[in-house]
């Protein structure tokens, strides 16, 4: 089972991070999130401040036995850059990052960092559905050109270290012409890997996962397309597993 931990930091606020029995810790970058994204908990009380990498080491320190760390918690990570970077310079344990790509720019800088892995999460083929799952993000247009622009300067390993995130979401992003679109830029990048996430219960949210039938078509798509297909673990699917269920708390006296 996934164990999820409160995280109390000096001034009162609480951030949680899960650990996954495989050994992976998820924790957070910012107390709380601007990024709005409609099926996520995590940003539902918006930003309160970014955390400092001696915050983020704190919640690593909270798990001994954590063999890696993503940084794929509360907040938008490229929102307090140079505290994660000088996190992933300082971590004794390999860390990858998950983002929304909301800074084109510092996705580049990000990229080039001696990171375990960067996940962009894109969840669509058209501006349309990018804009209704991720209001915040730039276009597709403008985070597929930094993602080339950064992929000129990176090596054939650290490319396989990229993954390109796609969360299905019933009637918004699972539609035959979404699907495609996304693998046509998706295949411009071919050591990168396709992350097909599971959409985690939140609490109060209209949005639902597709069928078990819907996603088993999505994913055989993908792999027929000849895109190297990831599919969320049975751990990524519990009802904490984490993505998008991450709270911001803050007790009062």
């Amino acid at each position: 089972m996934n164990r999820l931990t409160a995280v109390t930091l000096d001034d009162g606020l609480t951030v949680e991070t899960v650990m996954y029995p495989y050994g992976t810790l998820c924790i957070s970058s910012q107390a709380g999130c601007r990024m709005a994204c409609p099926f996520c908990a995590s940003g539902r009380r918006g930003l309160v401040r970014g955390l400092t990498a001696e915050e983020m080491l704190t919640q690593a320190e909270t798990e001994p036995t954590a063999k890696r760390i993503t940084v794929s918690g509360i907040g938008e990570p490229l929102d307090n850059f140079e505290e994660v970077a000088r996190f992933i310079r300082m971590s004794l344990l390999p860390v990858s990052v998950t983002t929304t790509a909301v800074h084109p720019e510092l996705l580049i800088k990000l990229l080039l960092l001696p990171h375990n892995g960067v996940m962009i999460s894109l969840h669509s083929g058209t501006d349309e559905a990018h804009r209704r799952l991720v209001p915040k993000a730039p276009p597709l247009s403008e985070i597929y050109s930094a993602l080339a622009e950064a992929w000129k300067k990176m090596s054939v390993r650290a490319r396989k270290k990229v993954g390109l995130n796609y969360l299905p979401v019933e009637g918004i992003n699972d539609s035959d012409m979404e699907i495609e679109l996304f693998a046509e830029s998706a295949l411009k990048f071919p050591e990168s890997s396709v992350h097909l996430l599971t959409l985690n219960k939140v609490e109060n949210s209209p949005f639902r996962p597709v069928s078990s039938l819907r996603g088993e078509e999505i994913f055989r798509f993908l792999r027929g397309m000849g895109l190297n297909v990831r599919r969320a673990n049975s751990f990524r699917r519990q009802e904490k597993g984490g993505c998008g269920t991450l709270w911001l708390k803050k007790y009062l006296d």
